[in-house]
């Protein structure tokens, strides 16, 4: 599909981009770029619009949103990273690829990210709480939530012995989300195996070596590669009788057995606050990258179901959402 074609689709879909009428005023653009389809932006750029309108704006009015799509293809990415700074927006807002393929584009317009990795690791600011460049937003990662994950994991399997973990290696702040990991599996004697996936292909071997490694159950870090395969990975640990947990609830909702982590409805809405600090004239140097405010544990009771697990209560009762 062409682009033209493709706005007009995004436009029906997400409410029409309003440009100003001969005479008025141009609007403040604000770019939303992902390295997905449709279906990655949907609910994610409707939590972001609703937090606009909540803060005042109108898109045509005061605000102008456009939305460009990489539709899972770097090279994609990078002609729609060009042609939108191209456009001169007032803010960008993103995440994953398209952030690493901006930064290295622009120094000088405002990035707002909500990322999955470890802005620090990752070199685009220099501290969460001074970021000293044109990138802030919020950060997803939080290390203190990576142990919990194979707590709860562990609370509801009480004779798991061995966990696979499958993860980015180039993952800003995945070494020590792996380290995070490995201190709570030995605090409960559980062994635990890495598998690196750095793309799809790369991922279906890490599959693959996991049943070879014996484990009774799988970690799935959330980034660039397990996200977009989500789906994928929970077919597989279905087949092959594996429980998993992750760190958010899109995982959960793909069928995954149970997520905890950040509420990324909050951390998108959470967005459109750095944009309108931005818009009224602060500078992302000096707005402090956020961690999650809120988290949530998110259960596929009928996942649990299928691989024949008997959920506890202390899972059910602390459980924010429960999917049956």
């Amino acid at each position: 599909m062409k682009r033209r074609a493709l706005l007009v689709c995004l436009a029906a879909s997400f409410g029409a981009l309003a440009l100003p009428a001969h005479g008025q005023t141009r609007v403040p653009l604000v770019g939303w770029i992902v390295y997905g389809d449709e279906r990655a932006v949907d609910q994610n750029l409707k939590t972001f619009r609703e937090g606009l309108r909540d803060l005042g704006y109108e898109e045509g009015r005061n605000i102008a949103v456009e939305v460009f799509l990489g539709q899972y293809s770097r090279e994609r990415t990078e002609r729609q990273a060009a042609e939108l700074l191209a456009r001169k927006p007032a803010a960008v807002v993103t995440q994953g690829y398209p952030l690493h393929v901006i930064v290295k584009m622009t120094k000088t317009i405002p990035i707002v990210s909500w990322s999955s990795g470890d802005l620090v690791d990752l070199g685009y600011v220099k501290s969460l709480a001074h970021p000293g460049g044109n990138v802030t937003g919020v950060q997803l990662m939080a290390l203190e939530l990576v142990g919990k994950r194979i707590e709860i994991l562990r609370e509801m399997l009480p004779n798991l012995r061995r966990v696979a973990v499958i993860a980015d290696p180039g993952h800003g702040g995945m070494q020590r989300e792996r380290e995070a990991s490995q201190v709570a599996a030995d605090r409960f004697g559980i062994g635990v195996s890495f598998h690196p996936a750095r793309d799809t292909q790369e991922l279906r071997a890490a599959l693959a070596a996991v049943r070879s490694a014996g484990a009774e159950a799988l970690v799935l870090f959330p980034d660039q590669v397990t996200n977009p395969n989500r789906a994928e990975i929970a077919a597989f640990a279905l087949q092959h009788r594996l429980p998993t947990v992750s760190g958010w609830s899109n995982y959960a909702d793909a069928g995954h057995l149970v997520t905890y982590g950040p509420n990324l409805r909050d951390s998108y809405r959470r967005t459109a606050h750095y944009v309108d600090r931005i818009l009224k004239g602060a500078s992302p140097a000096t707005l402090p990258v956020e961690l999650p405010t809120t988290v949530e544990l998110v259960l596929n009771l009928k996942t649990a179901r299928a691989l024949g697990i008997t959920v506890p209560r202390s899972i059910l009762v602390r459980a924010d959402r429960v999917i049956e």
